[in-house]
């Protein structure tokens, strides 16, 4: 079957996601899709192609297919063991970067809930700055690793399996906690996408009856691995979510900035830590 033919034969599927999905079976880049339309595809190929393009008709993320997704110019490996990283969490990582970039003396990062290591790993790159990469999940931190390779930065990483601080210990403290934490509370669960609800681990999701149960937590522990002059940002959705962890980390004495994504909405909550503990 031509590349035309199976191009013009997709229901449900966007031209765009049927170009990815070429380019990624072909080992091509889609550019080069577009240039060799009548180019003949042999029985193989086609039923492969053809069969995820079916997955993506149901539902199934393209990043999930095509096991990649881009992420602030970087190409990352994804699967169904991690979230896909959203375009709204560049807002954390400029922020980051900025940050560290502009205070030599910050060297010590950790970022909670590190998934595919989306956040850790650009830090690392774009900073030079040492990260630790805590996840819950084995098999996520499994995808982090392979990235923190793909992107060369393998020796500026640790990775940790734990839940959240616990396997952290007091006496090593950070110059900068990043978090991208669940956050939907169990009642917006219906109400998510239905790729979301239906691919994605619903761990790196659920936040619990409120949505704040996971950052809770957290925000409890985390004076205890801070440097007096420390900074935490953590990626929040939603103004009513800003606004519970934001009354969280000021109860517990840090003084914090919003920052805001491209969209206007509030996404990030910048705290500054100046107590001693």
């Amino acid at each position: 079957m031509r590349i035309l033919e199976i191009m013009t034969g997709q229901e449900g599927v966007g031209r765009l996601d049927v170009v990815s999905v070429l380019a990624f079976a072909l080992a091509v880049r889609q550019e080069e899709v577009l240039m060799n339309l009548d180019r003949s595809l042999d029985e193989e190929t086609t039923h492969q192609v053809l069969a995820l393009l079916k997955e993506r008709s149901q539902g199934k993320p393209l990043a999930y297919i095509t096991r990649r997704k881009e992420f602030f110019s970087e190409s990352f490996f994804v699967d169904e063991r991690v979230l896909i990283p959203r375009p709204d969490t560049e807002t954390l990582v400029e922020a980051a970067t900025d940050i560290l970039n502009s205070k030599p003396n910050m060297e010590y990062v950790l970022d909670m809930g590190t998934g595919s290591g989306a956040i850790g790993l650009i830090i690392a790159k774009k900073t030079g700055k040492r990260v630790v990469c805590v996840d819950i999940s084995p098999e996520a931190l499994a995808v982090a690793e392979k990235n923190s390779r793909d992107l060369g930065v393998r020796d500026k990483v640790d990775f940790l399996c734990s839940d959240l601080f616990g396997g952290t210990r007091r006496e090593k403290k950070f110059d900068m906690v990043v978090a991208n934490l669940p956050y939907v509370a169990q009642t917006e669960w219906d109400s998510l996408m239905r790729d979301v609800r239906a691919y994605e681990p619903r761990m790196a999701l659920d936040g619990g009856a409120d949505g704040a149960e996971v950052y809770r937590r957290f925000v409890q522990e985390l004076p205890h691995h801070l440097k007096t002059g420390g900074c935490v940002l953590c990626e929040i959705g939603g103004a009513g979510r800003a606004e519970q962890v934001r009354e969280m980390l000021h109860a517990v004495g840090f003084s914090i900035v919003t920052k805001r994504d491209l969209s206007g909405n509030a996404r990030v909550l910048l705290g500054s830590w100046t107590s001693s503990s």
